[in-house]
């Protein structure tokens, strides 16, 4: 397969996008291509050992994406499904693969909340600046790329503030809590575990403390030091993984944030026959689905957690041709700044030759005129495609202009 090789000027007309999220593919198959954070680095060193000029790994529970500029889609597809579980023909049926403009409006829908399960979800936020982190850490985000993560950040703080996209401040994280309460009406004395303390943990611990004050919390991770800290930052009880089953067999409400291959919570941890809740969060699925089988125990995955907000779904909705706007906008200052540094080494090269002519026909020397002549020259080249023509016209008409010294 051809290597890619390109310029900063064809970095927007190849920057790609491929991926596979909520909207054709259920729970199962995205946690075939789910990636996890410890992957990242190995994921993003093997595409830039194949030349392909940016990589970026962003894989949530909802969606897993790599971005990068490169000649051939097919190079960003291949190294998705050559580094997860996910097979090839799975990925043709319900993947997808986004180039140059409609790239960077997937991306920029993404990071205001437009793409999320749940609309004006802007969870996705932090997993997009963490994945921008780690990519730029470890040689993955070029100059170009990284722009282009600025100007999503830009139009996600300004749909933020301007809409009302957000409003309601729903997520994944508080939908879980709001099953909670429906399900589990008296939380007192209740135990719930929570299961994985990593970035999205973090944030259901601490809807856990807001919300749920009254019941009796308690954190477990594979690390037992994370979950250890987490608990003491946020007063509660702490359960070394070494006693995952007994502590899932106690407790009332299990939530489940964790990022294993395999199913960490199986049917045997259950041996009191009391009701239970259990959320699982993950992706792929940590819990053994064949719990369901059990009478006493209502098992949720993050698809059915995440359609219980239709109400607030059907709000936001009304303030996306808003959200679409202001994007719309945006990409279009991207635009003009990729042509402006795409065509920054040109017009340096018409400046230097205007200093040239200037000498070979003995033209006192006139930087103000040379510097409209460029500036006329960069607006113009914002327009249009035929750069050599704008070229020879700008040298000409400086040249009609000032060679009556000449004659």
């Amino acid at each position: 397969m051809m290597n890619c090789t390109t310029t900063f000027g064809s970095s927007l007309n190849n920057f790609t996008i491929v991926g596979i999220n909520y909207r054709k593919s259920d729970i199962t198959i995205r946690g075939k291509f789910s990636i996890s954070p410890e992957q990242f680095f190995g994921l993003i060193k093997e595409a830039l050992s194949q030349k392909i000029e940016g990589c970026l790994v962003l894989s949530t529970c909802n969606r897993s994406e790599l971005y990068g500029i490169c000649n051939d889609p097919r190079e960003l597809t291949d190294i998705l499904c050559n580094y997860t579980k996910g097979e090839r023909n799975e990925f043709i049926k319900q993947g997808y693969v986004y180039t140059g403009r409609d790239a960077i409006e997937h991306l920029l829908g993404v990071a205001s909340g437009l793409d999320s399960q749940i609309i004006g979800d802007y969870e996705i936020l932090s997993q997009l600046k963490y994945a921008a982190k780690i990519s730029k850490e470890n040689g993955g985000l070029n100059s170009f790329m990284e722009r282009a993560i600025n100007f999503a950040l830009q139009a996600s703080k300004e749909i933020k503030t301007k809409t009302k996209l957000s409003s309601g401040t729903v997520s994944v994280s508080y939908a879980a809590i709001q099953i909670i309460k429906e399900k589990i009406k008296d939380l007192r004395n209740k135990q719930i575990l929570l299961i994985g303390t990593g970035k999205f943990g973090n944030q259901i611990a601490k809807n856990l403390k807001d919300y749920l004050p009254g019941a009796a919390i308690s954190f477990c991770n594979r690390t037992d030091e994370k979950a250890y800290l987490l608990a003491e930052k946020f007063d509660a009880g702490f359960v070394a993984y070494k006693n995952l089953e007994s502590a899932c067999n106690e407790a009332d409400v299990i939530m489940v944030s964790s990022s294993c291959e395999n199913y960490i919570v199986l049917p045997s941890f259950f041996v009191s026959e009391k009701p239970r809740l259990i959320l699982d969060l993950s992706s792929p699925q940590n819990v053994d689905p064949l719990i369901k089988l059990n009478e006493r125990i209502t098992l949720m995955d993050v698809d059915e957690v995440s359609v219980i907000l239709n109400e607030t779904i059907f709000a936001r909705e009304a303030e996306v041709p808003k959200a679409l706007k202001i994007i719309t906008e945006t990409l279009n200052e991207l635009e003009d700044w990729h042509r402006q540094q795409a065509n920054s080494p040109l017009i340096q090269k018409v400046k230097s030759q205007l200093l040239q002519l200037n000498e070979a026909y003995q033209i006192e020397e006139d930087k103000e005129k040379i510097h409209k002549t460029v500036a006329s020259l960069a607006i113009q080249l914002k327009h249009s495609v035929n750069k050599g023509c704008e070229c020879i016209n700008a040298l000409n008409s400086y040249l009609e202009k000032n060679l009556e010294l000449v004659y």
